[in-house]
């Protein structure tokens, strides 16, 4: 009797045919690891939540400082041309912050919208939500430039025409440079309205105020601002100088308003 052949790789017609098997079942993922893609989508979308928040804060405090500084140069154009009076600084800086809230049903709605906002911003913080302090002409410009004549009520003022010939005339008096003795200024510096703005910006999104409280532990140079970050709330200070167009009055201390003051004082606010 013959016997079959064995197979053999060399010998194709003896091989044999190869056998399917079932794919091997995976194995089962360890329990540690169970979950680990929903956390790190958790993770993911937070970051991407959180980067989110910031951006619309950044953009918010960049809007509100662009306002603040058309306001501001609003205020200091009625300086200019009032004689740097707190009252017309005042009005015209709030008239120019209007648009902040404006609506369909007008400017007097918009302003009341925009007082009761400051009002809340006050009684959250427990600080003035803005203040401007007029910087200059100091007390020692006045010292040393006030011409008496220019009004009736006797006020201390500083003759704003002719400032090429009183510079002359200074300097014909031995003044270096025609710089007063007192203020260190020529007639030309001290007839510059210089306003300095500090708003109290509230954030948006409330998760970050106690960030916000958190900066302010760190101490930083400027206390006025730790206050604000103390209070949970973005500090703003903005500065503007303006050459007067009409002359300069050195108004008494009962002509200053709660938000325009006639001298920056240690922390305003």
């Amino acid at each position: 009797m013959a016997r079959r052949p064995l197979p053999s790789p060399s010998n194709p017609s003896t091989a044999r045919p190869p056998v399917a098997r079932p794919f091997a079942r995976p194995a089962r993922p360890r329990a540690r690891q169970r979950g680990g893609a929903l956390v790190e989508s958790t993770l993911g979308l937070g970051m991407v939540l959180l980067l989110g928040l910031a951006c619309i804060e950044a953009m918010h405090w960049q809007l509100m400082r662009q306002l603040a500084y058309v306001a501001l140069t609003e205020a200091a154009r009625a300086g200019a041309v009032g004689n740097a009076k707190p009252q017309a600084i005042a009005q015209a800086f709030e008239t120019a912050m209007l648009p902040r809230h404006a609506a369909a049903d007008g400017p007097h709605h918009a302003r009341e919208r925009l007082r009761a906002a400051w009002q809340r911003t006050e009684r959250r913080t427990g600080l003035p939500p803005w203040r401007i302090a007029i910087v200059a002409p100091a007390a020692e410009a006045y010292d040393d430039f006030s011409q008496p004549g220019l009004r009736n009520d006797r006020l201390r003022t500083i003759r704003n025409d002719y400032q090429a010939e009183q510079h002359g005339t200074y300097r014909a008096r031995g003044w270096p440079g025609g710089r007063g003795p007192r203020s260190g200024l020529t007639v030309f510096e001290a007839n510059v309205l210089r306003l300095r703005l500090r708003y109290v910006v509230e954030p948006l999104v409330p998760l970050v105020r106690p960030i916000l409280r958190t900066a302010a532990t760190l101490g930083g140079p400027d206390a006025c601002a730790g206050q604000a970050l103390a209070a949970g709330a973005l500090p703003l200070q903005l500065e503007l100088a303006m050459d007067m167009q009409s002359h300069p009055v050195q108004w008494p201390a009962e002509e200053a308003t709660t938000r325009v003051r006639l001298a920056p004082q240690a922390c305003d606010p």
